[in-house]
């Protein structure tokens, strides 16, 4: 490939030389977080004691004390003395750790650890330790959901994604550097892959269960994103690691919020020209994404164009625009974008 080829899906960085091209941050771009980072360390504990299910392997022993069957700290306000049989109360779900994205950034996972944006409490952030990892858990994902060339109806089976990525010129490894889906999307996944009896890797099936909380913290119909951000290694340096997290960020907020989604349409329909439009299609496609899917390119030229600081990943000429054209562009966008 050459340098003209790079981007973030993240895909690979095509500069970063001689390791293998790191695709743009896009599809595959989507990050996570761990929001551990803005709690005490003994506070910390206790959410993600609770949040992991985690607890003792035996109940505690009943009080003899009936008065004693509710726990000191979550006292019965409508009642002085609770009934000696009633069943103790309990504490609400708590969900995963809330942290800013400086926060996430900071974070060093050594397991997929998911946080609640503080900017955006709608996206869930995953936190790898590595692409290797993170390729584990999504890339049958991006395959189902967004990669030119692959089945929109159907799972693909270990050996049928071997095949693909192959042929996309990727590793496992860099398939996408992050990835960005909406709640729907992962739940519609795990249906197909059930439906057709595909067995899911260690780590799909981390994040099936991870899915079944989340859905529980945001109950439908309202929508959540998850996106994910892979963790320091030879081939994502602190910046690059930024810059994916950052443009996995715009594909959350364009995900959960519906004004802005509306108006990256209106910027891609009315602002951009049909030739700036055929020339984005055509840089996303070299970026392994299916360039008849409209709502995967508007989204993509948003978060290459507002939210991919990295000139590794992106560029104006890899869309064929002047920096000029780009900043107009940007400045558009900008206009409808959260604050």
């Amino acid at each position: 490939m050459t340098d003209d080829d790079t981007t973030v899906r993240i895909p690979v960085p095509r500069t970063v030389a001689p390791a293998p091209a790191a695709r743009g941050p896009g599809g595959g771009l989507r990050l996570a977080i761990l929001g551990g980072a803005v709690l005490t360390a003994g506070a910390g504990a206790v959410l993600a004691w609770l949040w992991l299910g985690r607890g003792p392997a035996e109940p505690p022993p009943k009080p003899e004390d009936p008065a004693a069957a509710a726990p000191p700290s979550v006292p019965v306000p409508s009642s002085p003395v609770a009934p000696a049989m009633a069943p103790p109360r309990l504490l609400p779900a708590i969900g995963p750790p809330i942290a800013s994205q400086a926060e996430i950034l900071a974070h060093r996972a050594t397991a997929p650890t998911v946080f609640r944006l503080a900017e955006n409490p709608s996206v869930f952030v995953i936190d790898f330790p590595g692409l290797a990892a993170q390729g584990a858990a999504l890339n049958r994902v991006a395959a189902l959901v967004e990669k030119v060339a692959q089945p929109r109806d159907r799972v693909l089976d270990d050996v049928a994604l071997a095949r693909a990525i192959a042929a996309s010129g990727d590793t496992p490894a860099t398939y996408y550097y992050g990835h960005n889906y909406r709640g729907r999307d992962l739940e519609r996944f795990f249906a197909l892959a059930a439906r057709d009896g595909i067995a899911l890797t260690p780590e799909e099936t981390w994040l099936r269960d991870e899915l079944t909380r989340l859905r529980r913290l945001v109950p439908a119909p309202e929508e959540f994103a998850v996106i994910t951000v892979p963790g320091l290694e030879s081939l994502v340096d602190p910046a690059m690691r930024g810059a994916i997290l950052h443009h996995e960020i715009g594909h959350g907020h364009f995900f959960t919020n519906p004004r802005f989604a509306a108006h990256v349409a209106h910027v891609w329909r009315e602002v951009m020209t049909e030739a700036e439009r055929t020339a984005f299609r055509a840089f996303l496609q070299r970026e392994g994404y299916d360039p008849a899917l409209e709502e995967v390119m508007m989204n993509e030229a948003m978060a290459y164009l507002l939210f991919t600081p990295d000139q590794r990943f992106f560029t104006p000429s890899h869309a064929g625009l002047t920096e000029a054209r780009a900043a107009m562009l940007a400045a558009a966008l900008r206009e409808g974008a959260p604050r």
